[in-house]
Parts: C-alpha cells; sequence; structure tokens
C-alpha cells in the first residue's frame, strides 16, 4: 500500500486540486507538485503527559534562547535575513 503520492498539479483532476488549494489558501501553478503523505499517528508514550512535554520543550527553547542572548540585536536580524535571502533565492 502508497503512503506517499507525488503529482504534478496540472495532472491532478479538478475537484483534488481544488481541494489542495483550499487546504494551502492559495492556488497552486501547474508546473507545482504536490506531495501527499499518510503517516500513522505519533503517540506519546503513556509516562510522558502533554505538560512534561511542554516543559520539555520550553526548557529546550530556553537552552537555545540563552545562547544568543549576549548577540547584538541587529546582528541576530542580519542573521535571519541572510537565512531567508540563501532560502528564497536558492531554490531550484
Amino acid at each position: 500500500m502508497q503512503n506517499v503520492s507525488i503529482q504534478k498539479a496540472s495532472e491532478l483532476p479538478q475537484a483534488v486540486k481544488s481541494a489542495v488549494e483550499q487546504l494551502l489558501g492559495r492556488s497552486i501553478a501547474p508546473d507545482e507538485e504536490i506531495s501527499v503523505a499518510a503517516v500513522p499517528p505519533q503517540r506519546v508514550p503513556p509516562s510522558e503527559s502533554r505538560a512534561a512535554l511542554a516543559r520539555n520543550l520550553e526548557a529546550f527553547l530556553n537552552r537555545r534562547a540563552d545562547k544568543v542572548n549576549s548577540l547584538p540585536e541587529e546582528e541576530i536580524d542580519a542573521a535571519i535575513d541572510e537565512a531567508l535571502h540563501t532560502v528564497r533565492h536558492d531554490r531550484t
């Protein structure tokens, strides 16, 4: 049984194309590739509650924030701008 499907938008039936556009909230171009993946649900182990997971995530994010706490805001903004520029202009 197949779990992943990739098709050109131009090859989709109109009803499917409309459904994808509704999910994305935008029109799709005929040359865009549409990927659909079906994955089994991820289960949280019974020993961990959502609150514990949230605490772990918050601790992780706080550790990340501590690493850049001493950097000037302008340097952080420049790094973000550079990353966005790279992502936007290196697409193939």
